[in-house]
């Protein structure tokens, strides 16, 4: 399969481990990232969050150089301003807010509408969303706003792109919990949801897959819901 990686460059993390898995399993991975990690892979390529125009030309190129796309992962993270009661309470900083909207909405927006003609039957594309974005009485990071919001905003996106769709391009979004200080566990989030992004199929256009797991309860992999 041709497949495009929005933020999986760092290792160790999710992103960086379905990127080698694939390339291990023989699929064509190419991953777009914010940093230049070095890796001496020519699939693995640096792009500008905070100019959107020097992306076009890096995307026209995949278009001509992946005739089909099959999966999409949309990967991209980072905590998002405002982060802090500080931030909260001090003068916006504007530049921040448009970094973060173009991270996790412009540049997604801007893939999927430059790569739509690659994208055939059968195709999906994934968000990765976050739990936070529906929870707006949640205890926990409780000054956070940037990213919980651009969660929401990109799960919006995706449920719109699901219904505005032109041919039958599976559009969905995921909210995983990544338990990295357990390797085991975060070793069987990895494969289900490894899994699940090759296997899915268009019932679940539209929809958000919801990786279940409480603080302090024990963590169950099969606990899977629809949204």
């Amino acid at each position: 399969m041709n497949i495009i990686v929005l933020g999986g460059g760092a290792p160790g993390k999710f992103g960086n481990d379905f990127v080698n898995k694939a390339r291990a399993e023989g699929h064509r991975v190419i991953v777009l990232s914010h940093r230049d990690r070095m890796t001496g892979n020519s699939d693995d390529r640096t792009i500008n969050y905070r100019n959107i125009e020097s992306i076009k030309p890096i995307l026209q190129h995949i278009s001509k150089e992946l005739p089909v796309i099959d999966i999409i992962l949309f990967n991209q993270n980072g905590a998002g301003y405002p982060f802090s009661a500080e931030e909260l309470f001090a003068e916006p900083n504007i530049s921040e807010y448009n970094n973060l909207v173009n991270i996790h909405v412009v540049v997604p927006h801007l893939i999927v509408a430059m790569l739509y003609e690659n994208l055939v039957e059968g195709s999906k594309v994934v968000f990765m969303s976050s739990t936070m974005a529906f929870e707006y009485d949640r205890q926990n990071f409780g000054s956070m706003v940037g990213y919980p919001a651009a969660k929401s905003f990109v799960t919006h996106l995706m449920s719109s792109m699901s219904r505005s769709r032109t041919k039958n391009i599976t559009f969905s979004a995921v909210c995983p919990y990544f338990m990295y200080n357990e390797p085991e566990k975060y070793q069987e989030t990895l494969q289900h949801l490894y899994t699940h992004i090759f296997e899915h199929d268009d019932t679940l256009n539209g929809k958000i897959v919801v990786q279940s797991w409480e603080p302090g309860k024990a963590y169950k992999e099969s606990k899977i819901k629809y949204v």
